[in-house]
C-alpha cells in the first residue's frame, strides 16, 4: 500500500507548489520530499516489505489495464537513484543563492513523479502513461527557465524527438492491443504474446527500440541532447542526465529485452552503431571547448557502453550495466553541480574561462577531481566496478566490439584531464583572488556526500548488488 507514495507524494506537492507560484518560493519542500521517500524506499526494502502494489484500472479493446508497481530489482534501483537525486538536487539548491520560483520546484516535482512511475510501472499502458506525463513539465522548465538564444530551438528539438518515439512506442502497444490480444497489458501477460510472435516480425520491437534509444540517446539519435544540456538550468540538466536517460535504459531492460527476448540478429548491427556513437561523441567531447558540451558528450560515450553491455547475453555484462547505470547517476550529478559552481562563480563557460583554480579553491579542486577519476573509471570509484565488468563481458561476445569500447575508454581519460588541467592548474588567470561565495560551505558539503558516496561504493558494492538481486 506504500509504493504508491512514490508517485502521489510528489505529484500533491507539485501542484500544491504550482498553485503557490507567486508567493515567497519554498525551495526546501522538493528536499523534505524526496528525503521522505528514500528514507520510505530503505524502510521497504530492509523492512522486507512487500514491493509491489496492484488494482484495476480500465480496459482496452477488452484488455484489461492495471495500476500495477513493483519496485524491486533493476526498477527498485532506479527508484532508489531518483529519489536519491532529488534529494541530494533540492538540498544544493537549497544550500545556494539561486532563485527559482515555486513553479520551478513544483513542475521539478511533477516530473519526478512521473520518473518514479516509469520505474514502478508493470502494465504497458501504465508504463507509457508515465513514460509522456515525465516530458511535460521537463518541456516547460526548458522553455521558460532555459538559458541562452538556442533555448527554444532546444527545447523543440528535445520534444519533437521525443514526441516523435513515443508514437512510434504508442503504434506498437496499438498493434499488441488489437492484433495480438493479449489477456492485459501486465508485462506478464504481453509477454505471452509477443515472445513467439517476434520470432516472425522485428518491426514491432523496432517501434519499441526507436523510442527507447532517442531518450537514452543513441547515435543517430543523440543530436537533441548536446544544446539542451547547454540551455537548460543546472537542475533540469541533472534531470536529463542522470535520470531520464536511464529511463530509456531501464525501458530497454523491461519494455525490450522483457517482451522481445528472443534477439534477432539484426540487432547486432545496431551495437556497431553504438559503438561507433561512443567513439564519436568521445571526439567531439576531445574537440570542443564548451565544458557543458564536454560533459554532455561525455555522458553520451558512456550511456553507448551502457547500451551496448544489456545485449551481451551475460549475467557479469548485465548486472554490471545495471551497477553502472546507478554509479553515472551519481557521476554526473556531481559534475553538473561542480559545473553549476564554475558558472555562477567564476563564470566559467569553457576551458579558456580560468585557470589556477586549484590555488584559488583546492576543495572544490579536490571534489572536481573525484567526478573526474570516476569519469575515467579509475579503481576506488563506482564506475570502476560496473565499467571492467562490461567489458569483461563484452570481451566475450565481440571481441571487436571490446576493442572500441576500450578506446573509448581511453578517450574518456584524454578528454577529462584536458578539461582537469585546463582549469585547475597554472597561473591563476580570470579569478579574483579577494571573492568569497556566500554560498559555498552549505554546496561544498552536499558535492562532497555525493563524492564519498562514488569512493564508498567503488570500495564497497555490495548495497547496490543486493537490490539488484531483490
Amino acid at each position: 500500500m506504500l509504493l504508491p507514495l512514490f508517485i502521489i507524494l510528489p505529484l500533491i506537492v507539485g501542484i500544491f507548489m504550482l498553485l503557490m507560484n507567486n508567493q515567497k518560493p519554498q525551495k526546501w519542500f522538493g528536499a523534505v520530499v524526496s528525503s521522505i521517500l528514500v528514507g520510505l524506499f530503505f524502510y521497504l526494502t530492509c523492512g522486507q516489505k512487500e514491493m509491489s502494489y496492484q488494482i484495476d484500472w480500465f480496459s482496452f479493446n477488452g484488455i484489461k489495464t492495471f495500476f500495477a508497481l513493483d519496485g524491486t530489482g533493476l526498477g527498485g534501483l532506479m527508484l532508489l537513484l531518483a529519489n536519491l537525486v532529488y534529494a541530494g538536487l533540492f538540498i544544493y539548491i537549497g544550500s545556494s543563492d539561486q532563485k527559482y520560483s515555486n513553479s520551478f520546484y513544483g513542475l521539478l516535482l511533477i516530473a519526478l513523479a512521473g520518473l518514479n512511475g516509469v520505474f514502478l510501472a508493470q502494465d504497458l499502458i501504465l508504463f507509457y502513461f508515465f513514460w509522456e506525463i515525465v516530458l511535460i513539465p521537463i518541456y516547460f522548465l526548458i522553455g521558460v527557465w532555459g538559458k541562452g538564444e538556442e533555448k527554444i530551438q532546444a527545447n523543440m528539438t528535445f520534444f519533437l524527438y521525443t514526441i516523435f518515439g513515443s508514437m512510434f512506442m504508442l503504434a506498437g502497444i496499438i498493434y499488441i492491443g488489437f492484433n495480438l490480444k493479449p489477456i492485459s497489458f501486465l508485462l506478464s501477460d504481453v509477454q505471452q504474446v509477443t515472445t513467439e510472435y517476434f520470432s516472425t516480425n522485428t518491426f514491432l520491437g523496432l517501434l519499441f527500440l526507436i523510442a527507447f534509444v532517442i531518450k537514452i540517446p543513441i547515435f543517430p539519435f543523440h543530436t537533441w541532447q548536446p544544446t539542451a544540456y547547454k540551455t537548460s538550468p543546472t537542475p533540469v540538466t541533472v534531470v536529463l542526465s542522470a535520470l531520464m536517460a536511464k529511463m530509456g535504459l531501464f525501458a530497454i531492460v523491461q519494455w525490450f529485452l522483457g517482451l522481445f527476448p528472443a534477439i534477432s540478429e539484426l540487432f547486432d548491427y545496431f551495437l556497431y552503431i553504438a559503438v561507433f556513437g561512443l567513439i564519436y561523441a568521445s571526439l567531439i567531447a576531445l574537440s570542443t571547448t564548451n565544458i557543458k558540451k564536454i560533459v554532455a558528450y561525455s555522458s553520451i560515450a558512456h550511456l553507448a557502453l551502457i547500451f551496448v553491455a544489456l545485449f551481451t547475453r551475460n549475467e557479469i555484462g548485465t548486472e554490471g550495466a545495471y551497477f553502472q547505470m546507478f554509479s553515472h547517476g551519481l557521476v554526473v550529478l556531481g559534475l553538473w553541480l561542480i559545473v553549476d559552481v564554475l558558472e555562477r562563480e567564476y563564470k566559467v563557460t569553457d576551458i579558456n574561462s580560468i585557470k589556477g583554480l586549484a590555488t584559488v579553491n583546492p576543495t572544490l579542486a579536490i571534489l572536481f577531481m573525484v567526478f573526474a577519476l570516476a569519469n575515467m573509471a579509475l579503481p576506488l570509484t563506482s564506475s570502476f566496478i560496473g565499467e571492467f565488468m562490461m567489458l569483461n563481458a563484452l570481451f566475450i561476445y565481440n571481441p571487436v566490439l571490446a576493442v572500441f569500447a576500450c578506446l573509448g575508454v581511453i578517450l574518456s581519460a584524454v578528454y577529462t584531464l584536458r578539461l582537469g588541467g585546463a582549469i585547475l592548474f597554472g597561473e591563476v588567470t580570470n579569478i579574483d583572488l579577494n571573492y568569497r561565495s556566500k554560498d559555498t560551505s552549505g554546496v561544498t558539503i552536499i558535492i562532497a556526500l555525493v563524492a564519498l558516496l562514488v569512493i564508498f561504493l567503488g570500495i564497497y558494492p555490495t548495497p547496490v548488488f543486493e537490490i539488484i538481486a531483490r
